[in-house]
């Protein structure tokens, strides 16, 4: 008979900004030899520097406070770590861009923490086992996306190179007059063509226009 291995199955690194969500999560894995943590973090600069020599399977992260600073740590330890998954576990129902941004950066999983720790640990051996687990409401927000008509298929919504010259330049904030000059067109022209892009991607403002079309993997 071959004796069990008392040896952890699951490698786990966490980064959490709230020191009560930290304490708490450090003692629900301690509460299991299935577990053992390898690391705590309190921010993703310092995880950034640190997850790769602690070569945990999963990384558990909190990308709130500062969404942008937790997909960029994501990013850069996925592209040095192609093995390491990560599971965003996160207080706040994020916007569809935030969603997607952190998917496209590494993320395989995204939880809600009021879904509870019971979801969590099971999660966590979904992931494990080569699943991608994720809170009802934000796997309603990927189905949504990809149920959606996709503009870039439909000649009467597709915006001409014009038009997404001006849309490139919104997008970096640029004023109407800065688009004009940029493009060597008038204020007159200008406010066509983006009277044009609003009414082709029924976008009400310049940040619903940008996020619409960013939304569709065109920009």
């Amino acid at each position: 008979m071959v004796a069990e291995s008392n040896e952890p199955s699951i490698l786990l690194s966490i980064v959490e900004n709230d020191p009560r969500y930290r304490q708490a999560l450090e003692h629900l894995f301690s509460l299991s030899p299935e577990f053992e943590l390898t690391g705590i973090w309190s921010d993703t600069e310092t995880a950034a520097r640190e997850i790769s020599d602690r070569y945990p399977h999963i990384v558990l992260m909190d990308i709130q406070p500062q969404p942008a600073a937790g997909i960029s740590c994501i990013r850069k330890l996925k592209k040095a770590n192609p093995a390491i998954q990560f599971l965003i576990f996160t207080g706040h129902e994020a916007d569809d861009e935030l969603v997607f941004d952190a998917l496209k950066a590494g993320a395989t999983g995204y939880l809600l923490k009021k879904d509870g720790p019971e979801l969590l640990i099971k999660s966590i051996r979904e992931l494990h086992a080569g699943g991608a687990p994720m809170s009802s409401c934000i796997a309603r927000k990927i189905i949504n996306f990809f149920g959606c008509p996709s503009i870039a298929h439909d000649k009467n919504l597709q915006l001409t190179k014009r038009e997404e010259e001006v849309l490139a330049l919104l997008s970096e904030g640029k004023m109407y007059k800065e688009v004009a000059t940029w493009l060597g067109i008038s204020m007159e022209t200008t406010k066509k063509h983006i009277k044009h892009i609003y009414h082709k991607l029924k976008a009400q403002n310049r940040m619903e226009a940008v996020n619409t079309w960013r939304k569709r993997g065109i920009v």
